[in-house]
């Protein structure tokens, strides 16, 4: 592995200027529904979410999971192999680890083409561990630009990359681990205005397993329901002022609010005894009983996904799922 540059310039967008955080927050405490990048926003809570990521995600814990991601990257490298230039956008890019996949199969399939790197996330520190990812496998420091942005607080992601995508090469952008967080529906408008005539787009799924929707909803319930994830989503009230035994996480299936269809996983904190929790000049007492909404995401299956793309002209193209049911990709186009 090259070792990390000095210093790493990373762009940051103004729905993670502090005065916007800041807002985003005092809504989440307000609304107890906490907006879900909090979960990833210091150091603490990027090692945290890494440790849940890489012992229950599919794509790290299944063999077959991992290799859908390579088949997608072939795929994807293939289609575009005569390119002289693409631009790789990895909206959400978490750790990077899939997105340097794809480099590497550009690479392989055609080798010596320019190949440039946006990875945006959330989490500066997730956009570095995904900027070190594509220098492990040969980016250039400056092929490679690191953007931290608030995906849910942009409506406009289209205008919002414009300022770090000068070149018109072809693009491949990545939507990989997102879906399941996103109201259905919210992202797909925004997600086909980035695709042009011979761009491509990869998307990622949580999925049901089975022929019985709910069934298979249940059935993969553990990879949220564990003390690793409860102790990860519970440390942004604990940064905010809960003790460890305030309380408590509670995992359960619900039916979507936005009559989508679809079922997903909820975690809630229940409170065990009175709580303060504060913010700047702001004071939230909650009482034994009182709730407040940690995470939800949603499950989908390979049909449920072409559905809720569909209406904006997005059509997949080819589409990979592991023998067991719960992880898919699919590659797209307009």
């Amino acid at each position: 592995m090259p070792a990390p540059s000095p210093a790493a310039a990373v762009h940051i967008h103004p729905s993670q200027f502090p005065q916007a955080v800041a807002t985003a927050l005092h809504a989440s405490l307000l609304t107890r529904r906490m907006n879900h990048k909090f979960h990833y926003d210091s150091p603490r809570q990027t090692l945290r979410w890494l440790r849940v990521h890489q012992s229950y995600s599919p794509a790290c814990t299944d063999p077959s999971g991992t290799a859908l991601y390579t088949q997608a990257a072939l795929a994807a490298a293939h289609l575009l192999r005569d390119r002289d230039a693409i631009d790789v956008i990895s909206l959400g890019s978490g750790g990077g680890q899939k997105d340097a996949q794809l480099l590497s199969a550009l690479d392989t399939v055609h080798p010596g083409m320019r190949r440039r790197y946006v990875p945006v996330d959330v989490s500066v520190g997730l956009s570095l561990v995904s900027r070190n990812a594509a220098l492990a496998v040969g980016l250039g420091s400056g092929d490679i630009t690191p953007y931290v942005m608030d995906l849910a607080e942009t409506p406009d992601w289209s205008s919002a990359l414009d300022p770090v995508l000068p070149s018109p090469a072809t693009r491949i952008v990545l939507f990989y681990g997102m879906l399941p967080n996103f109201i259905p529906g919210t992202t797909r408008d925004r997600l086909a205005e980035l695709i042009r005539p011979g761009d491509l787009l990869l998307i990622s799924a949580n999925l049901a397993p089975g022929p019985d929707y709910a069934a298979g909803v249940e059935a993969i319930r553990p990879l949220y329901d564990n003390a690793l994830t409860a102790d990860w989503l519970i440390a942004v009230l604990q940064d905010l002022g809960a003790d460890r035994g305030d309380a408590e996480v509670r995992f359960n299936v619900a039916t979507c609010p936005h009559d989508s269809g679809l079922l997903r996983i909820e975690a809630w904190a229940h409170f065990l005894r009175p709580t303060v929790l504060a913010f700047e000049d702001a004071v939230h007492h909650f009482n034994p009983g009182d709730r407040f909404q940690l995470f939800f995401s949603y499950r989908h299956t390979p049909d449920r996904v072409a559905r809720q793309l569909a209406p904006a002209g997005l059509q997949i193209r080819e589409q990979w799922t592991n023998p067991a049911g719960d992880e898919g990709v699919f590659l797209i186009t307009r």
